[in-house]
């Protein structure tokens, strides 16, 4: 069976690669072979095997432009000054490619690289396949897609890589919603120019089912799999688009169980069988399929969100997985609690926080905890969490907590809440004749609202007869917003009061 192209690829990248582990410099390079192998690990994103192509390239062709290019553009991802250097020296011809360099050089990353790429096309310079992908990719990472779709045309006549040119535009747009058609009528224009690579087909259903055209996506995966029948990527997105439909979900389910068998870190696959077995009420599935990619490799434990979403009856199971994965670091268990909290999950946060503090201890983020743990009705929570921080900061060597006036408040009202009027009236009254010396508008306004509603719980707690039986009001959310509660923990009352 012949060799494909990606196999000689992959084979010629490992044998490089394994001469650089093994510091042997004997083996002999051709010159398309560095550049393959060069923009085979750009692929891979890996830069030891880049940075040693360009060293043997010095070695074996100290006079090949090709390879003096790359070796600019990846100065230019370390040091913009010797990249430049590289492009203003004397001696050098222009080509496409060092355009492109100049262009990203003078405009990233927050630059407007319009009236750079107008004198770039209108220059005449033809595209080679390298330059043609630094472009989009430099325009896609400069947040100008519109450029990008907008010179298409222009690009064609400028290249003889017109097929290439097409992928990669659609590549760079196809998760742009408002030029998703483009990408699509790109990638279909691909599948008329080469209708045998299933490359193409696969591409022309990923932008169908962008669109949510999932019947589509469907004929067009299976155009791939007609021509490679153990096409991954086709059979994914095959199995992605019948996921969405009811009366194909177990074809769905089998393509997709197919595809995690022979690639089982495939990520997508995981999360689109997990949903699948969800969609058709199969919640342990799901929540199977989840645990076993959990356990698998620890760069996986970001599918907790997923998981926590979805409320296991148990998710101590899980969460003991990211634990041992992720260790006790409080800053990263708050920042996915705040994520799930944000996305108004706030059981899924709950069960995090109350994990960490069970195991761990919360610090830095216990207000947090107390706010979200208000927010959620867990009144009674409130107060024991309040009672515990006033504990260890009585204890000789307890941790002292600093809270804000506006955690003291939540702590009033859950007491209301509870129906523990004496302490909410007693802490109410405190703030109220606390009144923190305060010079910032936005601090004097909030410490207004706050006033105004420990007087209402203040109010209540002294006539609790007005708080309806059948359901109680929350003095603290009918004035503030969710919103004010999820606010990032890290930036939550920058100036506490104690």
């Amino acid at each position: 069976m012949p060799q494909s192209d990606e196999q000689y690829m992959r084979d010629l990248y490992n044998r490089f690669r394994a001469d650089v582990m093994d510091n042997n410099n004997s083996e002999f390079y051709e010159e398309d072979e560095l550049l393959d192998i060069y923009d085979y690990a750009q692929d891979e994103g890996d830069d030891m095997v880049m940075l040693y192509v360009l060293l043997a390239g010095a070695r074996l062709y100290p006079d090949s432009k090709f390879l003096d290019e790359r070796k600019a553009f990846f100065l230019s991802s370390v040091n913009d000054q010797s990249a430049r250097a590289m492009f203003d020296r004397k001696g050098r011809k222009d080509s496409a490619l060092w355009g492109v360099l100049d262009l990203s050089l003078k405009n990233y990353p927050e630059g407007n690289p319009e009236d750079d790429l107008t004198e770039l096309l209108a220059s005449g310079v033809q595209f080679n396949c390298e330059a043609i992908i630094r472009l989009i990719d430099t325009l896609h990472d400069l947040d100008r897609d519109d450029l990008i779709a907008e010179n298409v045309h222009i690009l064609e006549e400028r290249t003889e890589f017109k097929e290439l040119l097409y992928y990669e535009v659609s590549e760079a747009l196809i998760n742009n919603m408002r030029y998703l058609p483009v990408a699509r009528d790109l990638a279909d224009e691909l599948t008329k120019n080469e209708p045998f690579n299933p490359d193409n087909w696969v591409q022309l259903a990923k932008a169908e089912f962008g669109l949510e055209h999932f019947e589509e996506a469907v004929v067009a995966a299976d155009y791939a799999l007609a021509i490679d029948p153990n096409h991954l990527h086709a059979l994914l997105m095959k199995g992605l688009a019948m996921s969405s439909s009811d009366n194909t979900r177990q074809e769905a389910i089998a393509l997709l169980s197919d595809v995690l068998r022979i690639e089982p870190e495939n990520a997508l696959a995981v999360k689109a069988l997990a949903e699948a077995y969800r969609a058709d009420g199969k919640k342990g599935a799901a929540l199977e399929v989840y645990r076993n990619f959990m356990a698998s490799e620890v760069a996986n434990s970001f599918v907790l969100l997923d998981i926590l979403k979805m409320h296991p009856d148990e998710p101590d199971g899980f969460l003991d997985l990211f634990a041992s994965q992720s260790g006790q670091s409080e800053r990263k268990w708050l920042e996915l609690a705040a994520q799930l909290a944000n996305e108004h999950e706030l059981l899924g946060a709950l069960d995090m926080l109350d994990y960490y503090h069970a195991h761990y201890t919360l610090r830095e983020g216990m207000e947090y905890y107390i706010r979200i743990s208000y927010e959620a009705g867990r009144y009674s929570r409130v107060i024991e969490l309040f009672d515990w921080c006033l504990e260890q900061s009585q204890a000789p060597e307890g941790t002292r907590y600093g809270f804000s006036p506006f955690c003291y408040m939540l702590v009033a009202a859950a007491n209301l809440m509870a129906g523990n009027y004496l302490d909410a009236i007693e802490i109410s009254e405190a703030l109220i004749k606390q009144e923190p010396p305060l010079t910032d508008l936005d601090d004097i306004m909030r410490w207004r609202g706050m006033k105004t509603t420990l007087k209402y719980i203040n109010e209540l707690a002294l006539n609790p007869e007005r708080i309806p039986v059948a359901s109680p009001r929350d003095p603290v959310s009918d004035i503030l917003p969710a919103e004010f509660f999820r606010s990032s923990w890290g930036n939550i009352d920058q100036k506490k009061q104690n």
